[in-house]
């Protein structure tokens, strides 16, 4: 790790990024004023400059500059820049600081402003807040570990307690340029062999579903660009229908149209596409990672040929959701599919110092022995287990990159902000399985609940939402049972087990070593949130766990929308338990039709059947009123108490209105109308 004590020592290293085609990282450590001067004294001679969350600054923004808050980060997914600078001293989102550094091309520099790092890791910044620690023992464990790999040739540190403006040349930086890709000019190798493919198919008329993956910075956007272009050409002396491009964002298409210039790029927004539905030879998705599987679906479906690009490393938005489900998907609908590939970086060299930084410093290449099923023939016979939590892995490193390589198994985006989620939250426990000494499974367990009565009424009105707390807060506010937010609950986030020992009970095993340990610390319940399928559901159907709710959208991972269960222990919890399987019964009846016609009908119908085992009584009246009171007077949740509602009014318009806004459900107005009529039902017993 160079520690330069001027900027303009920055300046020979850069030279050399540039003529290496390589990129830099420097991290400027002081006042938050200081480090934003050093950072515009680097990039005034810039034209390609992206700065994050630095708005809020009292120095006059560059108009020439891109200014971004971190939640836009997607947008910008594909975009080119000489410098990026990413304001750390509010808040530090690893997932966006990983991505926006593929968008520096090769001579650029990632410049990261943060606190003293002394006092970096002690700053309360706004994921902690979130994580629900205090100020006044605000300590990351996430970000001091991050900092004992800025030994890494990339990073340099520009310290304030070392800072000599007086050595600095602020005329030096014009002399600087990124690396203008000439091989923008003309495809590689590895590009022209895609577009060939691309092209040939597109001439043919072949129905296939292209999947062209790569890791970022290898030039799929102006691959993509180069084939349109291809294409503009020869469809001058053809009838067939125009090439469509769609992405999350146009904002991140500027390389794919400067490659496809002079042709025009022919964009259709995702949800103007999907309504439309034009006629279209070709539909390019790029950034396809990010659009729910749901919608992707639907154009594979409906058009010939398709290509979908993304990125190989998970910083889009649906990670290994789109990587395992949705060739099982092509393949179920009978479709043919075909992956390509590109190798060779493009908008940087090989070798490029930043992108190893990036990727080895936040796990991203961390793997598992491959171990041999034969060894673990009675798998559950001679299991031992362990418990960890954020501090214990911020100082084991080994234990860490297994624990981080096994949830990167998981069916779920696994990214650098899951490190950090992991390392800093209070509330957050790893409980880990073991056979032979070789960690085989694991279980990431959030501690939930036992809020005050205030806020849980806050939370059931709609008026109050608190980060963490998922589970409990859905069965408040979506099912309408307060007492969920009041009880003691863990909820299981992810349980992996190594693919070798699937199916095989260590997953059964080691559930069942987590209720013993919640029942001995006095938990009310367990509770677990996911994509519901038909094979994930048996599995935690056959562990004793209950359908609690099922959610209205499709989750953008899995294209599969949410199901919640729970395993109670207390007898509270087991009233709970009853209450919310016979709630949740009669939900499902009432929406089948309409919320929940496009959900596997096996899934509906397993949920449906264990409702209907519950032997418990059926809500009193008391418990009817208390949930039509919530959807009167709340805020959100609108849905749940629906079926109630319906079941007790006696007017036919009235019950006619209310199917009608089930049907339009996040119609406001209708909404506003329906919860008038609950009033009506509910205000005698309310006035009381």
């Amino acid at each position: 790790m160079p520690t330069i004590i001027a900027l303009s020592e920055f300046h020979q290293p850069l030279l050399i990024a540039q003529k290496t085609g390589h990129r830099l990282m420097l991290v400027v450590a002081m006042e938050e004023a200081s480090g934003f001067s050093i950072a515009k004294q680097l990039t005034r001679f810039a034209s390609a400059c992206l700065w994050v969350d630095v708005l809020n600054t009292t120095t006059v923004p560059v108009p020439e500059h891109h200014y971004i808050s971190t939640n836009q980060t997607k947008q910008h997914l594909g975009t080119s820049n000489q410098y990026v600078i990413y304001n750390a001293h509010k808040g530090f989102n690893a997932s966006a600081l990983s991505a926006l550094s593929g968008t520096v091309v090769g001579g650029g520099a990632l410049i990261l402003l943060v606190p003293a790092i002394a006092q970096w890791h002690h700053l309360f910044d706004s994921q902690l807040q979130a994580y629900g620690q205090l100020k006044s023992g605000a300590h990351s464990y996430f970000i001091k570990w991050w900092q004992q790999h800025w030994e890494h040739c990339a990073v340099h540190v520009l310290e304030g307690s070392a800072y000599n403006h007086k050595r600095d040349d602020h005329n030096i930086w014009q002399q600087l340029d990124y690396y203008k890709a000439a091989n923008l000019l003309h495809p590689t190798q590895d590009q022209k062999a895609v577009i060939d493919k691309l092209l040939s198919s597109y001439q043919q008329s072949i129905n296939t579903v292209f999947n062209l993956s790569a890791h970022r910075g290898r030039g799929k956007s102006a691959c993509l660009g180069w084939l349109i272009k291809a294409i503009s050409t020869q469809s001058k002396k053809t009838q067939q229908a125009p090439v469509i491009v769609t992405a999350p964002s146009k904002k991140a298409l500027s390389t794919l149209s400067a490659t496809a210039t002079p042709a025009l790029v022919n964009f259709y927004a995702l949800d103007a596409l999907l309504t439309q539905l034009p006629k279209a030879s070709l539909v390019i998705v790029d950034e396809a990672a990010s659009v729910p599987i749901s919608q992707l679906t639907k154009l594979i479906q409906h058009y010939d040929l398709v290509v979908l690009s993304s990125t190989q490393d998970g910083y889009e938005g649906s990670g290994q959701g789109y990587r395992l489900k949705l060739p099982r998907i092509i393949e179920s609908l009978g479709l043919t599919s075909e992956t390509l590939t590109l190798t060779q970086p493009m908008r940087w060299h090989a070798n490029d110092p930043l992108e190893d930084f990036i990727r080895s410093s936040f796990l991203c290449d961390v793997r598992l022995p491959n171990i041999e099923q034969q060894s673990f023939i009675d798998s559950t016979s001679s299991l031992t287990y362990s418990h960890t939590c954020g501090e214990e892995l911020a100082q084991d490193s080994r234990l860490l990159k297994q624990v981080y390589a096994l949830l990167m198994l998981a069916h779920y985006q696994t990214t650098p902000q899951d490190l950090r989620l992991l390392l800093d939250h209070p509330k957050q426990k790893l409980y880990l399985c073991y056979r032979g000494g070789c960690l085989v499974a694991l279980a990431w367990v959030s501690q939930e609940g036992a809020l005050d009565a205030d806020l849980t009424e806050q939370i059931a009105l709609g008026k109050r939402r608190i980060q963490g707390h998922l589970l409990a807060q859905i069965l408040t506010q979506q099912a309408g049972f307060p007492e969920s937010c009041e009880m003691h609950s863990w909820r299981i986030q992810r349980i992996v087990v190594l693919p070798q020992l699937q199916n095989t009970g260590v997953g059964a095993a080691l559930l069942n070593h987590v209720y013993t340990l919640a029942q001995e610390a006095n938990i009310d319940f367990l509770g677990t949130s996911f994509s519901a399928s038909v094979d994930t559901l048996r599995f935690w159907l056959a562990n004793q766990y209950i359908p609690a709710w099922l959610g209205l959208r499709a989750d953008a991972a899995t294209g599969l929308n949410s199901v919640q269960l729970i395993r109670p222990i207390s007898i509270n919890a087991h009233t709970l338990a009853g209450n919310l399987s016979h709630h949740l019964y009669g939900y499902l009846s009432f929406g089948k039709d309409f919320w929940f016609r496009s959900i596997d009908k096996k899934v509906l119908l397993t949920i449906a059947t264990n409702c209907e085992k519950n032997t418990t009584p059926a809500l009193d009246q008391m418990q009817k009123k208390r949930l039509l009171k919530l959807l009167a007077l709340g805020q959100a949740g609108f849905s749940g108490g629906l079926y109630l509602l319906y079941q007790q009014l006696k007017d036919p318009k009235d019950k006619q209105e209310v199917l009608h806004a089930a049907h339009n459900n996040t119609h406001k107005g209708l909404q506003k109308s329906v919860r008038r009529l609950a009033l009506s039902q509910v205000e005698p017993s309310y006035n009381q």
